[in-house]
């Protein structure tokens, strides 16, 4: 028999959690934009997006690998302290780049790669990553659903039994609100929308 405190946590954690399939998309250094647009250019904005503060751009990138390039980049702002690209395992071959799996962030030993834009080229040493899927939630929320910053959580499809997502890394900061987010490779697998909810295990 369940304990109400067992009760009250099995239906927080039963808590519709949006998805985000992510596109393939860079954050700029200041520098790196500059290169890239033309010294004190600044980008034009297009829409927000879920997570606060941040920005799309009009504005895109080519990124161009030892196999191919691919055009129409679009850039997320604002700008970081190094440049990060972000594309799914199956844009990384397409390219030829080696891409670690890695959270957000975590940029060492990350691939290689080259940025064109109409004023200049950037040569990135590092930089390029497939992103973990992770979950995006405020600290209010992270109580609220018993998950802390760093933690690995699995998440289900309401609807689809057995269909369980492990291995997620829960992501704490203020400025967050609820969401998963997946690569488009992964979407596919698991036939996920934009929009689409899951839930904690």
């Amino acid at each position: 028999m369940q304990t109400s405190a067992n009760a009250h946590n099995h239906v927080e954690r039963r808590t519709q959690i949006p998805t985000v399939v992510q596109h393939r998309h860079v954050h700029l250094s200041r520098a790196d934009q500059d290169a890239l647009f033309g010294a004190g250019v600044e980008l034009t904005p297009m829409r927000t997006i879920g997570q606060r503060g941040q920005i799309v751009y009009e504005e895109t990138v080519t990124v161009v690998g030892k196999h191919g390039a691919i055009e129409h980049v679009r850039i997320i702002g604002p700008a970081r302290e190094r440049t990060q690209l972000e594309v799914s395992a199956t844009e990384a071959f397409a390219l030829g780049i080696n891409a670690p799996l890695r959270v957000s962030g975590d940029l060492g030993r990350s691939a290689p790669c080259r940025l064109r834009g109409p004023a200049g080229e950037v040569r990135l040493s590092s930089g390029t990553i497939i992103p973990a899927r992770h979950l995006h939630c405020d600290d209010a929320t992270a109580q609220h659903l018993g998950v802390a910053h760093q933690q690995v959580v699995t998440v289900t499809i309401p609807g689809r039994d057995g269909w369980r997502i492990e291995h997620v890394t829960v992501r704490v900061h203020p400025t967050y609100r609820l969401e998963f987010h997946i690569t488009t490779d992964e979407a596919a697998q698991w036939w996920l929308d934009s929009g689409d909810a899951v839930v904690l295990e």
